[in-house]
């Protein structure tokens, strides 16, 4: 018996709310989904030993720069369970970074970047070291590889597989911690690193170098510092922005927390990241109004408050950083 009109649009009405409902669906997951990010794999082989690259002076365990290393310190910096990090580059002899924006500086080929992470003060020891994370730039290209520091605190090792270490330590205000910090595989390199189909540095942009450090006993630009020793070069007229420092309380909260965002989320969460696809641009440069954090609000108080499968950041982090989510729900809620 053929169905009458009214009732027959109803049917059809009732189909098609459905197929708009799952297609929105699955439409929804297409576009959350990472699926296009292609596994990137590095062009060079790593060394088996970190001491082979020649980046420390004396015994390695002091950290003290070769004489063709230098330090490079951040305006604002990652959270990494509360570990100290100690940044390096090595420049081959003879060559030049070249800053041309704000962005990353131009490096020349050969380049090493070196991050070690370690703990002031872990247990009985003075200094925990747990690993050097390195970037080395050669042939056009970045690759990435992760040491551990052995037992002895004398040598690091190739660690392809990621690992745990357990570590007690004392923060900055003298409290006892204990977690489980987690080394990266070489295959989560490209989560955080990612550029597209490329790698590339996240911290040492121009903007986040351009700070007062203190050299020879005197504080001064760390970018003219640079170009003095011959491993920048920037015009005199060149004019580039800084990224201001989150921990400092005398700057206004919503600097602060786009500050966090951008050290602690924009390397997946811009157009060329990881998380690219997403609605979230925390590049600290993008105007507020295309960041996305307007309708996400309630999502990034939720991430970055718990831990487990829905916590962000992803990886590098297995505690709240409780001051970071006090800063970041500040700003949410002082937001119109």
């Amino acid at each position: 018996m053929p169905l009458r009109p009214e009732k027959l649009l109803k049917v059809m009405k009732s189909k098609l709310m459905l197929l708009l409902f799952f297609g929105g669906v699955i439409i929804y997951i297409l576009l959350m989904h990472d699926s296009g990010n292609k596994k990137i794999s590095n062009a060079i082989t790593f060394k088996e030993k970190l001491s082979v690259y020649g980046l420390f002076s004396g015994p390695m365990e002091r950290l003290e720069p070769a004489p063709d290393v230098e330090i490079l310190e951040l305006g604002s910096t990652l959270f990494t369970d509360y570990a100290e990090k100690q940044r390096l580059v090595k420049l081959p002899k003879g060559k030049i970074m070249r800053a041309t924006g704000n962005g990353l500086p131009r490096f020349p080929d050969g380049t090493i970047i070196a991050k070690t992470f370690y703990y002031p003060f872990a247990g009985k020891k003075h200094r925990q070291l747990i690993e050097t994370r390195l970037l080395i730039f050669q042939d056009g290209l970045w690759n990435a590889a992760t040491y551990q520091w052995d037992a002895a605190q004398k040598e690091a090792i190739l660690q392809e597989n990621g690992a745990t270490v357990p570590v007690r330590f004392a923060d900055k205000e003298g409290k006892i911690r204990r977690v489980n910090y987690k080394i990266p595989a070489q295959q989560d390199c490209s989560s955080c690193h990612r550029s597209g189909n490329e790698l590339v540095p996240i911290g040492p942009t121009i903007r986040n170098l351009n700070i007062e450090v203190i050299s020879n006993a005197k504080s001064q630009n760390q970018l003219l510092y640079l170009r003095e020793k011959g491993l920048l070069n920037y015009k005199q007229t060149d004019h580039f922005d800084t990224t201001p420092d989150y921990h400092n309380i005398l700057l206004p909260v919503e600097k602060r927390a786009r500050a966090y965002l951008a050290m602690n989320c924009a390397h997946c969460h811009q157009p060329t990241g990881m998380a690219g696809r997403k609605s979230l641009n925390l590049d600290f440069a993008t105007a507020y109004l295309n960041t996305g954090i307007r309708y996400n609000k309630q999502h990034i108080l939720e991430r970055t408050a718990i831990m487990g499968a829905y916590h962000m950041p992803k990886l590098g982090t297995t505690v709240i950083d409780t001051a970071g989510v006090a800063l970041i729900k500040r700003y949410i809620l002082s937001l119109k």
